[in-house]
């Protein structure tokens, strides 16, 4: 099939559906643009609204540059975006779905994306949350991605999004065959060549469009006009050192300067500034034969011009000379802004100079300034590539290190550590090296250089700036290692230097260091981890104690990333003493304030701690909604350690309500078994373990989860996976090894263990129960079920006590007892655990609930009667959710809603109901 015919069965499959979503990925030089292009043309010819947007690599490190770029176009002309400090990815995603379906109404949209592996990451986010509220309402969204892609990145989510429907399409470009290198001759010249032919320009190009493409617009009239006479036609290949450019050197003097221009820029240029830097080299623009020529190309209606395709442009800019690229990179400096101009000034320069230095030095100090560290970062690199002398390439590579401490990714310039290495020894050279040093991979500490450094005395403001963060900085290390040992003396050096610093950052004469002033919070930071320190040892009172102070102290500290890590610190504090409320408090104060402040340590633990008390307390929806958002928006910045917390957290909470895969993120979870030091609650992966086991009724599979090597030598954990285990003892019949392990528990009752996971009493109950002693059973479980804070336990300890009832005689509170735990139960979502509770109720001859009347069906709105119909085709949440144009998270709540109203446990038994009403019932559950 020709792409011609390809891509307009695509637009039409588009137009039938109202709207998909479509991808075209492949290795750099296989035809994607080419492909892109040819949509919009088609999308043009079924009178579509269109648009061609290309991302540019040099603004992916720029926050919502892509959305900027994509709101300019023609799509939006009367819409002026420009982010700024309070832009939030949801307000923002929302803002564009509105513009979006209103545009589409009279006629829809055909948006064609390039290059999205250079779309920044918060523009994905907002793009995350878009593409599914729009491809079913009017708008054909395509990207074309460069493959093979990175795991977790923007391309593989596209790729796996168009997967999950048929809706949607993924087009791979794979090297060409010799039949479709025919086919592209055919459509091309109209003519046929021979599979010798087309096997010779297969072998010189590689199969890659791009290659085969040049050399067919290498061909003569002459050889053209010959390709049907002759079986082994006389192509010339020259690839691949001419191919790329041949159509480049065919143009006039004056075009191929334009295109030079272009090309050399590395990103497009308005009409404007094209004419603009050519003026400035005196030069005449002349854009159209090089469009004509498949060079350049142009896109928002004409008004901006680009290399044809990046692989294109970067073989022209390597014809060029040295010296007229760096009249060109002069003129473009002064017809572009910001971080590009700076880009090219840099390159325009004879030689590395103080002049060029004091320049860059200002644009890094006004970016930094504005929390634009990445925009410093890259003008950085792009000084080390041009300065030579070792004074200014020393100043260099310290503000580069420094400005990815600040930003918490100083793993970003491990390849500068070695030349750093070289560098005359001072406390700041020392201490960057070090501490770089500490972020490699696999590589020890080097403890002896940081004891050694620890010891030094500062000479000045600026070195003792330096060793106050170093010691800041060692805590940090030291809390994350397997040895803690040491982390109280090491806060206590910490603290002293931290009060010695100035209260005025302008007062330290490297501004590169002010942003390491801030001894207010670092001592409450530093007096919160002393508090985590009383945590891992179980030291209760000490943490009940300090806590209202440091509460108090926190909370006056203005909005810093420094205030977030106090905050998490506490919250997590709370937990381990069984105040969940507060510390759900903490840990939503603090992910509230993240997106407002430069990243913090504990970012990916404000998240999961937040997750974990909704989880406990039995908000299972909040859980889901927050898991959902974090699922879209991909937080790439997640601690390393915290994701399999994050991921054993929705393994659990799949398992609780039926809602998703939880085999694969139970996996996931077990890799927190890696890591050498624990993090917030380590344990998480082996509840999780148990809790799955538990709501499949597998007894053994919780003794296995809750003991072995690993879990002995687990410190800083509330022991909850004992809690399944005591009861999977007693279902087991193994009472004498249930007792003495719940009289343990009830010894670090408060402490070591805390009963978020079910009560003492509960325990005691079954226990007793088992042996015999229905009386004090009774007593135990009226006590539990009295002081039961959290709704799951209640629902599973009620459970337990109506069927005690029942053994005893006592039908009628055996079975309002079991009724309200089934109630209870479906209030909150727990859906894995109420067949086991209505198997119960069965046993005894409780008439099922699903055995409803006409007064239950009245109770759906007409919403949830199309939610029963698609439950009975046997649809999941996200195929519901695009036929309803709704999001997954607005399916799960109508789901829990339709099983609550009509007493059901399951999806299954939805559609076993919505057929066993037919004929006659089906109009009442159906709209």
């Amino acid at each position: 099939m020709s792409r011609r015919s390809y891509v307009q069965q695509v637009i039409e499959k588009s137009q039938q559906q109202n709207g998909m979503l479509f991808v075209v990925d492949g290795e750099a030089g296989m035809g994607k643009t080419i492909l892109l292009r040819a949509l919009v043309d088609a999308g043009d010819e079924a009178k579509w609204n269109t648009t061609f947007v290309r991302a540019d690599e040099i603004e992916q490190l720029e926050p919502y540059s892509f959305i900027e770029r994509l709101t300019a176009s023609n799509l939006f002309p009367d819409w002026y975006f420009i982010p700024d400090a309070n832009t939030t990815p949801v307000d923002l995603a929302r803002e564009c779905v509105q513009r979006l379906t209103a545009e589409s109404r009279d006629r829809g949209n055909v948006i064609v994306i390039d290059d999205a592996q250079w779309i920044d990451e918060a523009s994905q986010r907002v793009l995350r949350y878009v593409i599914p509220r729009v491809i079913r309402r009017g708008t054909f969204l395509a990207f074309g991605a460069r493959a093979p892609h990175v795991p977790g990145s923007f391309g593989e989510f596209l790729v796996t999004l168009c997967g999950d429907s048929s809706r949607d399409a993924a087009h791979h470009l794979k090297a060409l065959t010799p039949l479709e290198i025919s086919g592209l001759v055919l459509e091309r010249h109209g003519a046929m060549i021979s599979a010798q032919s087309a096997q010779r320009i297969l072998d010189a190009t590689g199969g890659t469009f791009l290659g085969v493409d040049s050399v067919l617009a290498a061909m003569s009239d002459r050889e053209v006009s010959q390709l049907h006479l002759s079986w082994e036609t006389d192509i010339k290949i020259d690839l691949p050192t001419d191919a790329l450019v041949h159509s480049f050197r065919q143009l006039d003097p004056a075009a191929r300067r334009t295109a030079e221009l272009v090309c050399l820029a590395g990103h497009e240029l308005t009409l404007q500034q094209l004419r603009l830097a050519a003026s400035l080299l005196g030069e005449p623009v002349q854009y159209e034969r090089a469009i004509d020529a498949n060079v350049l190309a142009h896109s928002g209606h004409d008004e901006v011009i680009l290399p044809r395709h990046a692989l294109l442009a970067e073989a022209i800019a390597d014809t060029v000379s040295a010296e007229r690229a760096r009249q060109v990179f002069r003129a473009l400096a002064e017809t572009t802004s910001g971080h590009r101009s700076i880009r090219h000034r840099i390159r325009g320069a004879e030689s590395w100079n103080d002049e060029l230095h004091e320049f860059v030095d200002s644009y890094v100090h006004d970016e930094a300034s504005q929390g634009r560290l990445v925009n410093a970062s890259e003008a950085l690199r792009e000084a080390l590539a041009r300065a030579e002398l070792p004074e200014a390439r020393a100043k260099l590579l310290a503000d580069l290190a420094l400005l990815h401490m600040e930003a918490k990714t100083s793993y970003l310039v491990l390849d500068i550590l070695d030349e750093l290495e070289t560098l005359p020894k001072d406390m700041l050279h020392e201490m960057l090296c070090v501490v770089l040093a500490a972020h490699r991979v696999g590589a020890e500490s080097p403890q002896e250089r940081m004891q050694r450094l620890l010891m030094m005395h500062p000479k000045n403001a600026d070195e003792l700036v330096v060793l106050s963060y170093f010691a800041f900085m060692v805590v940090i290390l030291t809390m994350r290692s397997p040895d803690t040992s040491g982390v109280a003396q090491i806060i206590a050096l910490a603290k002293g230097l931290a009060a010695q610093l100035p209260a005025d950052p302008a007062t330290v004469a490297n501004p590169r260091l002010r942003w390491m002033v801030d001894p207010v919070a670092q001592a409450v930071v530093l007096d919160c981890y002393l508090l985590v320190g009383a945590q891992r040892i179980a030291d209760a009172e000490t943490v009940k104690s300090s806590l209202p102070d440091l509460v108090a102290r926190a909370e006056q500290l203005p909005e810093s990333a420094l205030k977030v890590d106090a905050l998490v610190a506490i919250a997590g504090s709370e937990v381990s003493i069984g105040d969940l409320a507060a510390a759900r408090n903490h840990a939503q104060q603090s992910v509230d304030m993240i997106d407002r402040v430069p990243e913090p340590w504990a970012a990916g633990t404000a998240r999961v701690i937040l997750v974990d008390c909704m989880i406990l307390q039995g908000d299972y929806q909040a859980a889901n909604d927050y898991l959902s958002l974090l699922e879209e928006f991909s937080f790439t910045t997640m601690d390393v350690e915290m994701r399999p917390a994050l991921a054993a957290l929705r393994a659990r909470l799949a398992a609780i309500t039926q809602e998703g895969d939880w085999v694969a993120h139970a996996e996931h979870a077990r890799r927190q078994r890696d890591f050498v030091w624990e993090a917030y609650e380590p344990a998480l992966n082996l509840i999780t373990d148990c809790e799955v086991s538990r709501v499949t009724g597998d007894v053994t599979g919780v003794l296995v989860a809750s003991e072995g090597e690993w879990v002995e030598r687990l410190e800083n954990t509330r022991h909850g996976f004992l809690t399944y285990r005591a009861h999977a003892l007693i279902d087991a019949g193994e009472l004498d090894e249930a007792a003495t392990l719940i009289e343990q528990l009830a010894a670090w009752r408060g402490t070591r263990w805390l009963e978020y996971w079910g009560s003492l009493d509960w325990l005691q109950a079954r226990l007793v129960q088992a042996r015999g002693d229905h009386d004090t059973a009774l007593w135990h479980y009226a006590a539990a079920i009295e002081n039961e804070p959290y709704p799951l336990q209640l629902g599973l300890c009620r459970a337990d006590y109506g069927e005690l009832l029942h053994v005893m005689g006592q039908r009628d509170e055996a079975s309002h007892q079991l009724s309200l735990a089934v109630r209870g139960l479906e209030e909150i979502g727990a859906l894995g655990y109420v067949p086991q509770v209505r198997n119960r109720l069965a046993s005894m001859g409780v008439p099922e609930a699903n055995q409803i009347d006409d007064a239950a069906l009245d109770l759906l709105t007409d919403r949830e009667r199309q939610i029963v119909a698609h439950l009975a085709k046997g649809r999941s949440n996200n195929q519901i959710a695009e036929s309803l144009v709704v999001s997954v998270a607005t399916v799960r709540t109508h789901v829990s809603n339709v099983l609550r109203k009509l007493g059901l446990s399951s999806r299954g038994e939805v559609a076993k109901l919505h057929y066993d009403y037919a004929p006659g019932g089906v109009r009442k559950l159906e709209a």
